[in-house]
């Protein structure tokens, strides 16, 4: 016996890897938004707020055994204990980091802490989220099931074949946002502070940012550090191509609930560097532990100094070990099967 699951996922679309994950429990699609449109509009409050609603009324829940959300939305759980149905959130996304950070207005954060506590489960990405998550509920906290996120074989197959340049100071951030809070989310102002800083000792450096960010966004961030030696690359579609010059990845995010984008380096030979707030650090963690650092530019250069000073051998050992993890532990089929896993041991109760 199966549940038939309802798969509410945001616009314009799911994350890709989020989708995949619900094609493989049989889920069926839906918007969060669907009777009444608003994940992607900036309304009033109360427009939200009734359009939340709307949405809650007009789901078709008597269809459904049971609801699996993409994120940690309001309106499912608390309707979903009205309908008696179990709600589960898939969480690999900032929200939990930004209540531990304190980013939300205290209204936001009543009401988000309030319906956290009223899912069935949580089926998060990574070790980071779950203790997020009992950090923040305590003894109120859902029952956790831990996931991870793995990189699509295909993809793989051409990362697998670069081969970087590991005495090169050259250094990589990929990381999209376009502007507002996703700067802060993504550590792009620690990225360039750190190759500033780094330019004092290794005049050499230079960091490529690969990614879609305003242009407002790029001339305050390198006018706040004059003569610092950062591209802005933009969208990329063959990003080996970027990997290939470079020798190092350094990915200083604030809450990023994974990052693939950290996998991707790593399938390609890179040698990656991680904020302590990056979900991806357990994966860096079991190549090179000096890998994680705390949210410090002066930190991160001083780490990165260090790094480059390591002979070729040193260098090409960590690339090796690094590659062949995720070759062989991360990729998204491996992720897949976990999640498929997860999800039945949190179904279970209700089979």
């Amino acid at each position: 016996m199966s549940l038939k699951i309802a798969y509410l996922r945001g616009r314009p679309d799911g994350h890709p890897i989020h989708n995949a994950y619900a094609q493989a429990i049989g889920a069926t699609f839906h918007f969060i938004d669907e009777a009444k449109r608003y994940h992607d509009q900036a309304l009033p409050a109360w427009q939200r707020y009734y359009r939340w609603w709307v949405n809650a009324w007009r789901f078709p829940w008597e269809a459904y055994d049971g609801l699996l959300i993409e994120g940690p939305h309001i309106w499912p759980p608390l309707m979903g204990k009205l309908k008696r149905k179990p709600v589960w959130s898939l969480i690999d996304e900032q929200t939990l980091y930004f209540l531990y950070d304190g980013y939300y207005k205290p209204s936001t954060r009543k009401a988000l802490l309030y319906a956290l506590r009223h899912y069935t489960g949580f089926l998060v990405i990574g070790e980071m989220l779950a203790s997020l998550a009992k950090q923040l509920l305590g003894a109120a906290c859902p029952p956790v099931y831990v996931g991870f996120n793995g990189v699509e074989e295909k993809r793989l197959e051409r990362l697998a074949a670069v081969q970087p340049q590991l005495e090169q100071p050259m250094i990589v951030l990929v990381a999209h946002g376009e502007e507002g809070w996703r700067v802060h989310y993504k550590g792009l102002d620690l990225f360039v502070e750190t190759i500033w800083r780094l330019q004092r000792e290794l005049p050499t450096v230079q960091g490529l940012i690969v990614g879609r960010w305003k242009e407002s966004v790029q001339t305050a961030l390198l006018s706040r550090y004059p003569g610092v030696q950062v591209a802005f690359l933009g969208p990329v579609s063959a990003i080996e191509a970027v990997f290939a010059q470079a020798g190092l990845y350094f990915h200083p995010a604030r809450g990023e609930a994974w990052g693939i984008a950290v996998q991707e380096a790593m399938a390609a030979g890179l040698p990656a560097l991680v904020s302590e707030w990056t979900g991806a650090q357990e994966v860096v963690r079991q190549v090179w532990p000096e890998g994680i650092i705390p949210l410090s530019a002066e930190k991160a250069a001083e780490k990165i100094l260090s790094y480059f000073a390591l002979p070729l051998s040193q260098k090409k050992a960590l690339s090796e070990k690094g590659r062949t993890l995720i070759l062989s532990s991360y990729t998204r089929t491996h992720a897949v099967e976990r999640f498929k896993r997860i999800f039945a041991e949190a179904t279970a109760p209700f089979l």
